[in-house]
C-alpha cells in the first residue's frame, strides 16, 4: 500500500489532470494514469442524508469513465463531510475492477515484446557485459589467464580463466562448460582442461594408488558426459568400499558391480522415475532426449549406453520399492527373503483387524456390521499384452510375488494343468465369456492382465494381479481373487464386484478349492456378497439387474464397483512399451506403476473422502425429504412394503443355495409382456446361434447391440432436448455442463457413425444429401441418427444389412410397451401425489416442495410420451400405416384414470357454470329492458334453442366424472384386449418406486456412516504405520554385522523421516476432515429450521375455498396446468 498515492477531493475537483497510481493484478508493477475531470455546477447544501446530489454522482461517474482500464481505484477524502461521495467512488471502483486488462492476457501482451526477448537470447550467444581482459575470479593478467570460459550451469555465467574454471569445478564435474574460440562459444569437456574425479577420499585428500578410468560415462539430467575418474585403490579402500560402493556413496548408480565403466546419477534416475510414472515417458524416449541434449546435430560419436541405462532403471525401481517397504531397515532378512506382497501398498481405509478395527468389531450390532465389510472389484484389460520375446531366464523378475503380481512360476505351473474352460453364459452381452478362450493369443505370451482392487478406494491389491493367456478365463481370475484374499482376514464379510459376477460366482467355492495350496482357501467358511458394477449392469438381463445391483444391496452405501476400470486408463499409455519387454522387465515396470497408483491414491484420500462425505451429507437430506414426501399419505401400505424389503434383504444375505425363491423382490416391476431386455436377449441369442453355424459377423458389436446403442443415443437426445426446453442451463456453470454433455454425445455419435457405415451404408448417402442450414448451428441433440425406418423403402432393401429392419421392428415394439408401462406408472404416481396434496398440503413451504416433486414426475411423463411417439412413428413406417398394432398417443390420451381428474374437471365445471350464469343474467336484463335477442326479422328460433339446450346438457353430462359418463383412456387398457388395468397392478408400480426411493435413502445413509468409519480407519492406520517405522530405527540382526556407524545412522534417519511422512499425512487429513462434523451439524440445524418454518406458515395460511379442501383459486389454476387443462383448452371446450 505504500506505493499507492493518496489524494484529496480538492485535487479531483481541480481542472488539472488527476494522477492515479495503479497496482497491477500480480502486484509487481505500478502504472500511473491521468484522468481529466470537468468541474461540476455549484450545488447548494441540503440538510439530511440527501446532501450529495445527482450532479455530484454524475461527476464521479465522469471521472470513472475517464479512467480507462483501471483495475484498482483508491480514494481518501480530506473531509469527513463527503462520505457519500466516497461511497460512490468505492462502489464504482468495484465495478471497474471486474474489467479484463491486458495483463490478464499475458501472451498477447508478450507478443509486443517478442523482438526484445529474441534480442536478449541472441545477446547471450556472445560474451555480454563481462570483463574481456581480466578473469572474474583471480583478476590476474596473462596469456594463460585470459577469461575464455563460462559455465552454463552456474548462475553467474561470468567469464573465468582455465585455471579458475578447473578449480571451481572439482566438485561439479557434470557441469556444461563453454570456451570462447575467438568467434563463438563451443562446448568442451571438463576432463579436457584437467578436471578429474577421485572417489573414496575427501575432496582435499589424495589417493596414493588410484585406479583411473580415462573414459568413464556418466548419465546425468543435463546430458551424457565422458569424464576422467579414479577409484581408491590404496589401503583406505577397506573403508571406501568396493568400486561400485564408492560410486554409490557419491550417489552415482553403477551399471555393473564388477568393473563399472558407466554410471547414472541418482538425480537422473529419480527424474526419469517420476517422469515415467506421471507422464508415462519410455526409457527409450528419455535416453534419446539426453542424447539430443548432449549433441543435437548427431555429428559426435556418442557411446550407446541405452541398454546399461535400461538395466540400471530396472534395478533402481526394485530398490526404491524395497526401500519404501522398509526392507532396507530389516536386519533379519535379505531381499531374496521378502515375504509375499510385502512391498505393496495396502489401502489404509479398508478394514484390517489388528490394525484399524476395534477389538470388539465382530460383536457389532447387526445394523452396523456393514461398517466392517471389505469391498473388492475385479476386472481384466486386454491392451496390456506381451509378445513372445525373451524368457524368464534371460529377463528374470526381481521381486516375484513381492508386491502386486502373483508368484509367476507357481502360477504358470498351475495354468499348465488347466485346459480350455467352457465358461457357459446364461446372460446376454458378456463378451468376457464369449471370448474367454480366443482373445487374440497368437504371437503373444500374454494377452492381458487381470487384477483386483478395493472397490471403494481403488487400491490395487497386493498379489491380486495375474497375466492372461487366452482371454478372461475363470482359471486366471479365480487365482487372482484367491491370491489377494491371502492378505485379508477370513472373518471379514467380502463384497465382490465383477462385470460377469452373475456367471462367475457359480461354483466359485469348488473352483477355489482346486487351486494350488499357496492360494487355496475355503470360501464356504467366509461370508461373500456378489454384485455387478453399476454401469456394466445395464448390459445384463433383468434378472441380473435385480439380484446383483449395488443399488439394492444392504450395506453397500454408494459403492459403484466401477473403480476397477480407472487403473486401466492410468496403465494404458505404457501398453506399447511393455508389449515388447521380457517377462521380468514387464512385471517390474507394471509393479512400479501399480505402486505409484496406490501411493497417489493414499495421498489423495484426504480430499477424496472429504468430497464424498460432503456430497453424501447433502444428498442424504435431499433423498430423505423425497422419501418423506412420497411416504406421506400412503398410510399402512409403506409399513408392509418395508417388511417386504427387510424380508428380501434377509433372504438375499444367505448363500445362494439356501435362499427361498418364493420371497418377492421388492424392486421388481410386475411384468406385462416382453420387456426391452427380453427382446434384446432373444435377438442376441439368435445371433449367437448364427455364429455357431459359421456365420461371420462384420463387427465385434453385433446388429442387436448396434441398434440398442442407437436407441439409447436417441434417449439421450430426448432428455437433452427436454432439459434445454426447461431452461436448465441458465448459469455459466450450467452452460459449461451443457457443452460437456454435447461434446460427450458428439464423440459417441462419431463412434456409432463408424459402425453404421458397415451395417447401414445407405445412412451415409442419406446424411450427405440432407439439407442443412449453414447459418444455424446444428447441435448434437438435433442431428438425425438415421434408423432403417428413416430411410426410403428402396434404401432399406439395398442399403441395410439383412435382418436389421426386423431387429429395429422388434426393438421398437418393445420400446412402445416399455414407454407405455412407464407412462402409466408415472401418471399413477401423479394421481397419488395430487390426491395427497389437495387433502393434506396447506402451508406455502409444503406446497412448494410438493410442486417440485410434481414437476420432476411430470418430466418423466414427458419423456415417456416422447419415447412412445418416436417409436410409434418408426413402427408405422416399418409395418405400414395403421398396421403397427399400437394406437397413436394424442395429448388427450395422456390422462390419469382415477379420481384425481375430478379436481380440474370440477374447476372446469365451475367456470362453465359462471359463464352460463353470466349469460342468463345478461338475457334477463335484456328482456327486462325490452331488447329483442331473436333473429333480425324478430322471430325466435325455439327449435334451435331446444336443440342447443339438449346438446349443452349432454356435453355437461359428459364432463361429469361419474362412472356412468367416464370414458377411460386407452392407455389404461391392456394392449389389444381392451381390458382395463387393475388398480392393484398400479399399486405395485407405486410400491416399486417407493422401494427404490427408500433404497436411495438407505444407501446414502450407509455411505455417510461408511465414510465416517473410513476416515477414522485412515487416521488409525497412518499412526500405525508411523509406529511401525519408528520400530525400524534400530538395525539389529544377522545383516547388521560389519555395518559402520554411517549405515546405522542412515537406517535411523530414514525410519524417522518415513514416520514423519505418515504423521504429516494424518495431520493434513485431520485438518481437511475437521469441517465435516460441523457441516453435518449445520445441515441438521438447517433442516430443523426449515421444518419449523413450514409449521409456522401452515398455522397462518389455511384456506378453504369453494369446497376444494384447502385449495385456493391460484392452486386450482396450477392444478389445471399440471393436468394439461389451460385456459384456451377450457374455453374451447366451453
Amino acid at each position: 500500500m505504500a506505493s499507492l498515492k493518496k489524494f484529496s477531493l480538492s485535487s479531483l475537483l481541480s481542472t488539472t489532470p488527476v494522477q492515479i497510481d495503479e497496482l497491477s493484478t500480480d502486484g509487481r508493477r505500478i502504472k500511473r494514469k491521468a484522468a481529466f475531470a470537468m468541474l461540476p455546477s455549484p450545488v447548494k447544501k441540503k440538510k439530511g442524508p440527501s446532501e450529495s446530489s445527482e450532479t455530484t454522482t454524475d461527476f464521479i461517474n465522469d471521472i470513472l469513465n475517464n479512467l480507462n482500464n483501471v483495475d484498482e481505484f483508491y480514494y481518501v477524502p480530506d473531509s469527513s463531510k463527503v462520505t457519500n461521495v466516497e461511497s460512490l467512488l468505492v462502489a464504482a471502483a468495484m465495478k471497474v475492477r471486474r474489467r479484463y486488462l491486458t495483463s490478464d492476457q499475458p501472451l498477447l501482451e508478450w507478443r509486443a515484446h517478442a523482438d526484445s526477448y529474441l534480442a536478449e537470447m541472441i545477446r547471450n550467444e556472445g560474451r555480454g557485459d563481462g570483463d574481456l581482459e581480466l578473469c572474474f575470479r583471480c583478476r590476474v593478467k596473462g596469456h594463460d589467464r585470459e577469461p575464455l570460459f563460462r559455465c552454463m550451469e552456474c548462475f553467474s555465467g561470468d567469464l573465468v580463466c582455465e585455471e579458475c574454471c578447473r578449480e571451481t569445478h572439482k566438485d561439479r564435474p557434470l557441469d556444461i562448460i563453454e570456451r570462447w574460440n575467438g568467434d563463438f562459444f563451443e562446448k568442451i569437456a571438463l576432463r579436457d582442461i584437467g578436471v578429474s574425479i577421485q572417489l573414496g577420499h575427501a575432496s582435499n585428500e589424495t589417493c596414493f594408488n588410484p585406479r583411473t578410468v580415462q573414459d568413464f560415462t556418466v548419465i546425468h539430467t543435463n546430458g551424457i558426459h565422458t569424464i576422467r575418474l579414479s577409484y581408491c585403490n590404496c589401503p583406505n579402500r577397506a573403508t571406501a568400499g568396493e568400486w561400485y560402493q564408492q560410486l554409490l556413496r557419491r550417489q552415482w548408480f553403477p551399471s555393473t558391480h564388477l568393473d563399472p565403466q558407466t554410471a547414472a546419477t541418482y538425480q537422473c534416475l529419480n527424474m526419469f522415475h517420476v517422469l515415467t510414472l506421471q507422464g508415462k515417458v519410455t526409457t527409450y524416449d528419455f535416453y534419446a532426449g539426453l542424447e539430443k541434449l548432449t549433441d543435437n546435430t548427431g555429428v559426435k560419436n556418442l557411446r550407446d549406453r541405452y541398454r546399461a541405462f535400461s538395466r540400471m532403471m530396472k534395478e533402481w525401481r526394485h530398490l526404491k520399492m524395497a526401500k519404501r517397504a522398509g526392507r532396507g531397515n530389516d536386519a533379519e532378512r535379505t531381499l531374496a527373503e521378502t515375504r509375499t506382497g510385502e512391498m505393496g501398498i495396502a489401502c489404509p481405509a479398508c478394514p484390517r483387524p489388528g490394525v484399524n478395527l476395534p477389538n470388539d468389531w465382530e460383536q457389532a450390532p447387526a445394523s452396523k456390521k456393514y461398517l466392517y465389510w471389505i469391498y473388492f472389484a475385479i476386472d481384466a484389460c486386454f491392451r496390456l499384452k506381451r509378445r513372445l520375446v525373451s524368457s524368464e531366464k534371460n529377463d528374470p523378475d526381481l521381486d516375484s510375488g513381492g508386491s502386486y503380481f502373483t508368484e509367476d512360476s507357481l502360477f504358470r505351473q498351475y495354468l499348465l494343468s488347466v485346459t480350455d474352460q467352457q465358461e457357459m453364459s446364461t446372460c446376454t452381452g458378456l463378451s468376457a465369456l464369449d471370448h474367454a478362450n480366443t482373445k487374440f493369443s497368437r504371437g503373444y505370451a500374454t494377452t492381458g492382465v487381470g487384477l483386483g482392487v478395493c472397490a471403494r478406494h481403488e487400491f490395487i491389491q497386493r498379489n491380486g494381479v495375474v497375466d492372461l493367456q487366452k482371454g478372461e478365463r475363470y482359471a486366471n481370475m479365480d487365482y487372482a481373487f484367491a491370491s489377494l484374499l491371502r492378505h485379508h482376514s477370513p472373518a471379514l464379510t467380502k463384497v465382490i464386484s465383477y462385470d460377469i459376477a452373475c456367471q462367475w460366482h457359480k461354483n466359485l467355492i469348488q473352483r477355489v478349492k482346486s487351486l494350488p495350496s499357496l492360494v487355496r482357501t475355503d470360501l464356504s467358511l467366509q461370508k461373500l456378497r456378489f454384485a455387478i458394477p453399476k454401469l456394466h449392469i445395464h448390459g445384463h438381463q433383468l434378472t441380473c439387474q435385480l439380484k446383483f445391483s449395488l443399488n439394492w444391496l444392504w450395506g453397500a452405501g454408494r459403492t459403484d464397483g466401477e473403480g476397477v476400470e480407472r487403473p486401466w486408463a492410468h496403465l494404458g499409455p505404457i501398453a506399447t512399451s511393455t508389449r515388447d519387454m521380457g517377462p521380468g522387465s514387464r512385471h517390474g515396470t507394471m509393479n512400479d506403476h501399480f505402486g505409484h497408483w496406490n501411493w497417489v491414491k493414499m495421498t489423495g484420500l484426504g480430499s477424496l473422502l472429504f468430497k464424498r462425505a460432503r456430497t453424501a451429507i447433502e444428498e442424504l437430506h435431499v433423498q430423505q425429504e423425497s422419501l418423506k414426501e412420497f411416504t406421506e399419505g400412503k398410510g399402512s401400505d409403506t409399513t408392509e412394503w418395508e417388511r417386504m424389503i427387510v424380508r428380501w434383504e434377509a433372504e438375499y444375505s444367505k448363500p445362494q443355495n439356501e435362499r427361498d425363491p418364493s420371497v418377492v423382490n421388492p424392486y421388481e416391476l410386475p411384468k406385462t409382456g416382453l420387456t426391452e431386455n427380453d427382446v434384446r436377449l432373444h435377438l442376441t441369442e439368435a445371433e449367437a446361434q448364427e455364429a455357431q453355424r459359421g456365420s461371420l459377423g462384420i463387427h465385434d458389436i453385433g446388429p442387436t447391440a448396434f441398434m440398442s446403442q442407437l436407441l439409447e443415443f436417441e434417449d439421450q437426445q430426448r432428455v437433452l432436448r427436454l432439459d434445454i426446453k426447461e431452461n436448465s442451463f441458465a448459469t455459466a456453470a450450467q452452460k459449461t455442463e451443457l457443452t460437456e454433455r454435447r461434446t460427450r454425445m458428439m464423440r459417441l455419435l462419431g463412434r456409432l457413425r463408424a459402425i453404421q457405415t458397415l451395417y447401414m451404408p445407405a445412412a451415409s448417402h442419406f446424411l450427405a444429401n440432407r439439407h442443412v442450414d449453414n447459418e444455424k448451428i446444428e447441435h448434437v441433440e438435433d442431428i438425425p441418427i438415421v434408423f432403417p425406418s428413416t430411410l426410403s423403402p428402396e434404401d432399406r432393401v439395398s442399403g441395410c444389412r439383412t435382418g436389421l429392419l426386423d431387429t429395429e421392428d422388434q426393438l421398437r415394439d418393445a420400446q412402445l410397451r416399455a414407454a407405455l408401462n412407464s407412462l402409466r406408472n408415472h401418471l399413477h404416481i401423479k394421481f397419488r401425489l395430487l390426491t395427497y396434496r389437495r387433502s393434506n398440503v396447506k402451508a406455502q413451504g409444503a406446497i412448494t416442495k410438493s410442486q417440485a416433486l410434481l414437476k420432476r414426475n411430470q418430466r418423466q411423463i414427458d419423456c415417456d410420451v416422447m419415447k412412445y411417439r418416436d417409436a410409434w412413428r418408426s413402427l408405422e413406417i416399418l409395418r405400414g400405416a395403421g398396421k403397427s398394432g399400437w394406437k397413436k398417443l394424442r395429448a388427450g390420451d395422456v390422462r390419469m384414470m382415477g379420481d384425481a381428474e375430478d379436481g380440474p374437471l370440477g374447476m372446469k365445471r365451475k367456470r362453465v357454470g359462471k359463464a352460463k350464469r353470466a349469460q342468463d343474467a345478461a338475457r334477463r336484463a335484456a328482456r327486462e329492458s325490452g331488447v329483442d335477442e331473436g333473429d333480425s326479422d324478430g322471430n325466435s328460433s325455439t327449435e334451435s334453442d331446444a336443440e342447443h339446450s339438449h346438446s349443452t346438457k349432454l356435453g355437461h353430462a359428459r364432463s361429469q366424472v361419474g362412472e356412468g359418463f367416464r370414458e377411460t383412456s386407452w392407455i389404461w387398457k391392456e394392449a389389444g384386449t381392451g381390458k382395463v388395468i387393475d388398480e392393484k397392478v398400479l399399486e405395485e408400480f407405486v410400491r416399486v418406486e417407493w422401494s427404490k426411493t427408500r433404497a436411495r435413502v438407505c444407501r446414502w445413509k450407509e455411505e455417510v456412516n461408511l465414510l465416517a468409519e473410513e476416515t477414522r480407519r485412515v487416521l488409525v492406520t497412518l499412526e500405525y504405520e508411523a509406529k511401525v517405522w519408528e520400530g525400524r530405527v534400530e538395525y539389529n540382526g544377522p545383516l547388521a554385522e560389519g555395518k559402520d556407524d554411517g549405515h546405522l545412522e542412515g537406517v535411523r534417519a530414514y525410519a524417522l523421516s518415513q514416520a514423519r511422512v505418515f504423521r504429516s499425512l494424518a495431520d493434513n487429513f485431520g485438518k481437511t476432515w475437521k469441517s465435516l462434523s460441523k457441516q453435518a451439524q449445520e445441515d441438521g440445524a438447517g433442516n430443523r429450521e426449515e421444518e419449523g418454518m413450514d409449521m409456522e406458515v401452515s398455522s397462518d395460511q389455511e384456506q378453504v375455498e369453494d369446497g376444494m379442501e384447502g385449495a385456493s383459486e391460484d392452486e386450482e389454476e396450477q392444478e389445471a396446468v399440471e393436468f394439461g387443462l389451460d385456459d384456451e383448452e377450457m374455453l374451447d371446450d366451453i
